[in-house]
């Protein structure tokens, strides 16, 4: 059964691709609930401090959830033959140039952010504060390196994986010129971190976050357009992720060389990045005929724009999806009389959805055309 005709220039031409977006995130939402269930049955969380353990749970979800999406989400999708190019020296060299330009540019716009808030007396407050270990979990270096797991790894290949590897081609496929690819997909890769920043944190920090998070995203996709190879992204989005969450364990240290240290490190990126974004505007400017600069040029070979409204709504509704299920389930007051019911009730209602956006992405056919291409 066709649910879905994809056609270009057609609001829903990008169905599939919201799909993606919609099952990458709720599958998130459904691997930790399932496994805290499971640690509550065995006691198995008592064994551990609460702050850990949520890292631990987080990481393990990611974990898992990089196996579905590779072995099962793109094939499903049909992204599984995309173009492939293999790790060369100009393509690392590229990627750590890349990086720098990412952090210079980061740095900036939050600066420039942020003093515009304190002119309205207005103060940011980050949305991680709720992962961040004390001092008393820094004695413990097993605790440190799970910190930065899900943070620096697990995050990085399970998003890249599924906004970039997955989702970047099945946009191009549709129409999408590179460059329109990679601010679509950061869009929504950003737009997905909005419900936890909006709870965790305020309207000022959220801002500032998602900002730094398009802008990740938008760095890694176009290195992944550049190779081909999701390797390179993940790279990216890893460090980056690095710097910015050893911030905040170098300030709880305290240490002095430590600091001086990561300071050295933080403004040599940060002067290297001036000097690569200098470079990349002059490129620009004189319209040099080099690779990255000729796909940012490219247009789109189909109509796109009602796709990509669709694209955009559909896949901001769905990022809301996992907030909105268990709102509704805290709003009948399950947690109050039964923990088990709770968890019972979240983990089937984040099941279905899953599995309903996932057959609905894969039910659908994409129209070009007089030919009716199987998605």
């Amino acid at each position: 059964m066709i649910l879905i005709k994809e056609r270009n220039g057609k609001f829903l031409n990008f169905f599939t691709a919201s799909m993606v977006v919609g099952v990458g995130g709720l599958l998130l939402s459904f691997l930790p609930t399932l496994i805290s269930f499971i640690m509550v049955l065995t006691d198995f969380y008592l064994l551990f401090d609460y702050a850990v353990t949520n890292l631990l749970i987080l990481f393990l979800s990611q974990f898992i959830g990089i196996f579905i999406v590779y072995y099962v989400f793109i094939p499903l999708f049909k992204a599984k033959n995309s173009e492939f190019h293999p790790i060369t020296i100009l393509n690392s060299v590229r990627t750590v140039l890349l990086i720098s330009g990412t952090f210079t540019l980061i740095v900036s716009i939050n600066f420039i952010l942020f003093f515009i808030f304190r002119v309205f007396n207005l103060s940011p407050q980050s949305g991680y504060t709720n992962i961040l270990l004390s001092p008393e979990h820094l004695t413990n270096p097993l605790n440190i390196l799970i910190y930065y797991l899900p943070l620096t790894i697990g995050a990085p290949i399970y998003e890249e994986l599924v906004y970039r590897r997955l989702l970047v081609p099945l946009l191009e496929q549709r129409g999408m010129n590179p460059l329109t690819a990679i601010l679509s997909s950061s869009l929504l890769f950003a737009l997905a971190h909005l419900p936890d920043d909006l709870i965790s944190g305020n309207l000022t920090g959220t801002i500032m976050h998602i900002t730094a998070v398009f802008l990740i995203g938008f760095s890694s996709g176009l290195i992944y357009i550049l190779t081909r190879n999701v390797f390179y992204s993940i790279i990216i989005h890893g460090i980056l992720n690095f710097i910015s969450f050893s911030g905040p364990l170098v300030t709880i240290i305290a240490n002095s060389k430590l600091t001086l240290t990561y300071d050295f490190i933080y403004w040599t990126i940060f002067i290297v990045g001036f000097g690569v974004l200098f470079y990349a505007l002059w490129q620009i400017f004189r319209k040099r005929d080099v690779e990255w600069v000729v796909l940012v040029r490219k247009k789109n070979t189909k109509p796109i724009l009602y796709g990509f409204s669709g694209f955009i709504i559909i896949g901001l509704v769905s990022i809301f999806i996992p907030l909105g299920i268990q709102l509704i389930i805290v709003s009948l007051e399950i947690a109050v009389y039964n923990v088990f019911l709770y968890f019972i009730t979240l983990i089937m209602s984040y099941g279905v959805a899953v599995i309903l956006f996932l057959w609905l992405g894969t039910r659908t056919r994409y129209e070009s055309k007089n030919n009716l291409i199987q998605n």
